[in-house]
């Protein structure tokens, strides 16, 4: 008799038991009275909801202030006008829990996390794949109910969330149906605080801007072989940390919102860099006078770095605006800051020459320039800046000079 053959008198005997298919989980122990699973035409699948009065208190600010968050101020921070008509209360929340960050069709989506305002609450449903065969159901579901929503809501989701999902989406056969407008919280963070933050993540602004300090944290590089643990082994101790984790993301991002709103307001500006990044938005917005006023308090600021990079911006703008006596204060005083950068030279020249007529003062302006690019070391091969170009700007200004002086004293 053969292995096989002994095998099955063992089970039909009752010796052995046949061995049975294990569960991915006993996921109803999880979150009792919070998870359920919904039927679709693709089969079943699993989510969990919860919700949140908005007086709830997250950090530094109160969730219903997101509600405060006006169309204009994200269009101004996302520079894409079509972000006025965004309306908090008709916006999803989304973020997403992966099994990579590679993307393509190696990643998997397999906790989708989605945060709306419904009423006096802040609802989250978690969308959770429990097994690989569940993914279409679980994303035809949750496609039909963002169907709901004119806006997502995401932090760095134009390149990995929406993406992703997409992505699974064309595999598992489901049309893709994303709001047609969509906040990139994280985009919105860069052009605000990059110059100030040592780095624009998630638990940086928290720490850093919202008042928030996580505490028994899953670290989101852990987050993957978590769930890889739970498909091979059926383990599902640390399960409740990714959902955790998602879930402080979402609250987050609705506190995150609220003071990138502030901000683009002029409000609750707690550093200079704020009111640069802030000023250079409202200039390429066309706001000049709202661009200045804020490009002049961080003029004022004692970091060199900063009050170097605002008096360029503000000596620009001052000249687009031929505000003359401006902007050649601010390149007096770039002339002051330091000694190597030839361009408030160079722009002086130009003010003397051809506003002024003060050829002697553009060809002084013109002879500092050529000084500071050869103590820098720095030789541009083209362009004004380079020396050939400074030389030639010299000799013109030597001859309109010679001119000028021929004409006031003619020779006899």
């Amino acid at each position: 008799m053969n292995l096989r053959s002994r095998l099955d008198n063992l089970r039909r005997s009752g010796e052995l038991a046949a061995p049975r298919p294990r569960r991915a989980t006993g996921m109803g122990m999880l979150f009792p009275g919070e998870e359920r699973e919904v039927e679709t035409p693709a089969g079943p699948c699993y989510l969990r909801e919860v919700s949140f009065p908005l007086s709830t208190v997250h950090g530094r600010y109160v969730l219903e202030q997101v509600l405060d968050s006006r169309g204009d101020r994200i269009a101004l921070l996302s520079r894409d006008p079509a972000l006025e008509r965004i309306e908090p209360a008709r916006s999803l929340f989304l973020d997403t829990e992966t099994t990579g960050l590679a993307g393509g069709t190696g990643t998997w989506a397999f906790l989708i996390g989605a945060g709306w305002v419904e009423g006096n609450r802040f609802r989250i449903r978690q969308y959770f794949l429990r097994r690989p065969p569940e993914e279409r159901a679980m994303l035809l579901h949750f496609t039909g109910f963002m169907k709901n929503f004119d806006s997502v809501v995401t932090f760095n989701g134009k390149a990995f969330d929406l993406p992703l999902i997409q992505t699974r989406q064309i595999l598992a056969g489901v049309p893709s149906c994303a709001p047609p407008l969509h906040i990139d919280l994280l985009s919105c963070s860069r052009r605000l605080w990059k110059g100030w933050l040592p780095s624009c993540r998630l638990s940086m602004l928290e720490s850093s801007l919202l008042g928030l300090q996580r505490t028994d944290d899953l670290p989101g590089h852990e987050i993957p072989a978590v769930y890889f643990d739970y498909l091979r082994r059926g383990h599902t101790g640390r399960l409740k940390t990714v959902f955790r984790h998602n879930l402080y993301d979402l609250l987050s991002m609705v506190t995150l919102l609220t003071r990138l709103s502030l901000n683009a307001s002029g409000e609750g500006l707690e550093h200079p860099w704020e009111c640069y990044a802030l000023g250079r938005l409202h200039l390429e917005a066309g706001q000049p006078e709202t661009g200045m006023a804020l490009l002049r308090i961080a003029a004022g600021s004692p970091d060199r770095e900063l009050r170097r990079e605002a008096l360029l911006h503000l000596a620009a703008a001052c000249k687009r605006a031929s505000r003359w006596e401006e902007a050649t204060a601010a390149w007096h005083e770039l002339l002051q800051l330091e000694n190597t950068d030839p361009a408030p030279c160079l722009e002086l020249a130009k003010y003397y020459e051809h506003r002024c007529g003060d050829f002697q003062a553009a060809l002084r302006a013109t002879r500092e320039a050529v000084l500071r690019l050869q103590h820098s070391g720095r030789h541009a091969s083209g362009g004004e800046f380079s020396m050939a170009a400074l030389q030639h700007r010299i000799a013109r200004l030597r001859r309109k000079i010679e001119r000028r002086d021929k004409l006031t004293f003619p020779v006899k």
